[in-house]
């Protein structure tokens, strides 16, 4: 659940994203002017949808003094949908930027994405593409959806994750998916964890290379 301000002045639709984002469990609030948005930023926000002209301001002018102060990310929403005003959006600061007309359940699978970038830039968490992971929640995602791990499974991906850029032996692998209560794990268990690991987050896990990867991430099976 995030805390998502709304910067729209036009009511109705204003409205209608507040009433789907809520439906999502979203804690939300709104304003109708930069002015506005200035006072709600006086609470801790997440996630700021803003609509790029206001009643009080062009928001692309705005955004880059808020983020002298705050890195809340920025999804500007606009009917200027020229290449130049996007790329004049993403220049101000904008994580995102959508054009109207728009469907608003889009509108909240954007916000979403922009909000598990943001979280899992955070030193708690391991981003790479729509893959994220928990390391204090042991909650692996992608996009949205969770991936159930096995102790052994979510041993193995977070020992992964710690040694990036590393080829790591069978051995390694052992010793380090040997747990507190020294549960063995054999060189058979090991290759089905790692197996159905791979099946579970990659694409295509069967290739025959000696060296293997799981994200980018070495292991080498000495045997093969």
């Amino acid at each position: 659940m995030a805390r998502i301000l709304v910067v729209e002045d036009d009511e109705i639709l204003r409205e209608g994203i507040l009433f789907a984002l809520a439906r999502e469990g979203h804690q939300v609030r709104g304003a109708g002017s930069l002015a506005g948005m200035k006072e709600q930023l006086g609470q801790p926000a997440d996630l700021v949808v803003l609509d790029v002209s206001l009643p009080d301001g062009d928001s692309r002018e705005f955004l880059p003094g808020l983020r002298e102060s705050n890195p809340v990310p920025v999804i500007f929403l606009t009917a200027r949908n020229t290449e130049g005003d996007m790329i004049a959006g993403f220049d101000a600061g904008a994580d995102d930027y959508i054009t109207k007309p728009f469907s608003v359940p889009l509108l909240v699978r954007r916000i979403q994405a922009v909000l598990n970038r943001s979280l899992c830039r955070d030193g708690r968490f391991y981003y790479n593409g729509d893959l994220c992971y928990d390391f204090d929640g042991k909650e692996l995602k992608i996009g949205e959806k969770s991936i159930p791990l096995t102790p052994t499974e979510m041993r193995l991906l977070e020992v992964f994750l710690h040694n990036r850029r590393r080829v790591l032996t069978r051995e390694m692998l052992l010793a380090r998916v040997w747990d507190a209560q020294e549960n063995y794990v054999d060189d058979k268990a090991l290759a089905v964890n790692i197996r159905r690991l791979r099946e579970k987050i990659e694409k295509e896990p069967g290739k025959p290379e000696r060296i293997k990867t799981v994200f980018g991430i070495g292991y080498k099976w000495e045997e093969e």
